[in-house]
């Protein structure tokens, strides 16, 4: 199904868009993931306690939706990372469109690696690439970065990383789905970095195989009623 999504996203690639979520318009320029998956990211970016946050992080900002949202509740500082330049170019003109840039700071950068060493924060953010692949698979271009993580290498780095950039009172928080995503490997991945993984808010719906395309693995995660479930989780990792 990830192979799918992809190859869709590789085909719409070039496009610019504008697309409404949360009751606001958002600029999605060609090269990111956005407009299409609107749905599961305005529920996570709307789900996240911004309360008493005085600093986020959001990895893997795509859109930024995330991030403005964030600054729009009156989070003071927030830092929007991406390995993608089209994405922090995406969040930067929607921080500036929503009148938050000064609140809102964009870096291209692997992971955690554009910040400085002493940098925390009270909430960390990733609507992560949770479509297991092989571990020997290699990113073909950086949209494949916003779908899959071959052997959950990223999520391992991300997560020992995490783990170190936390305030004392910090929370974590992951965009998953356990349809699409390993939950075991998840399990592993996060108990190594000292994380126990549990669910903060979760929706879920079935679609009708045959509406779903035409390839073979659709029927294959059919029920006896031909649905496939799908769910988007927001996960919080706690220690």
């Amino acid at each position: 199904m990830g192979q799918d999504a992809y190859a869709h996203a590789i085909a719409e690639q070039d496009r610019e868009l504008e697309f409404t979520l949360l009751d606001r318009q958002w600029t999605q320029l060609g090269g990111v993931l956005g407009g299409e998956y609107n749905y599961a990211t305005g529920m996570f970016a709307s789900a996240l306690p911004h309360e008493g946050v005085t600093s986020m992080l959001e990895m893997g900002c795509g859109c930024g939706v995330a991030s403005v949202i964030a600054a729009l509740a009156g989070v003071p500082e927030v830092t929007a990372l991406d390995i993608n330049e089209a994405a922090v170019r995406t969040t930067e003109l929607n921080a500036r469109r929503h009148g938050v840039l000064d609140r809102v700071t964009a870096k291209t950068s692997d992971l955690f690696a554009a910040l400085e060493p002493d940098e925390s924060f009270d909430l960390i953010f990733w609507n992560s690439p949770f479509i297991e692949a092989p571990p020997e698979q290699r990113h073909e271009s950086a949209l494949a970065y916003h779908f899959f993580d071959p052997g959950y290498a990223m999520h391992r780095r991300f997560l020992a990383g995490a783990a170190e950039r936390l305030t004392p009172r910090g929370r974590l928080f992951l965009g998953f789905s356990f349809a699409m995503g390993s939950a075991e490997r998840l399990r592993e991945v996060a108990g190594e970095a000292g994380f126990t993984v549990g669910v903060h808010r979760q929706e879920s719906f079935s679609v009708p195989a045959q509406e779903m395309g035409d390839s073979p693995v659709y029927a294959a995660h059919a029920d006896d009623t031909s649905q496939v479930h799908i769910d988007f989780t927001l996960l919080e990792l706690s220690r």
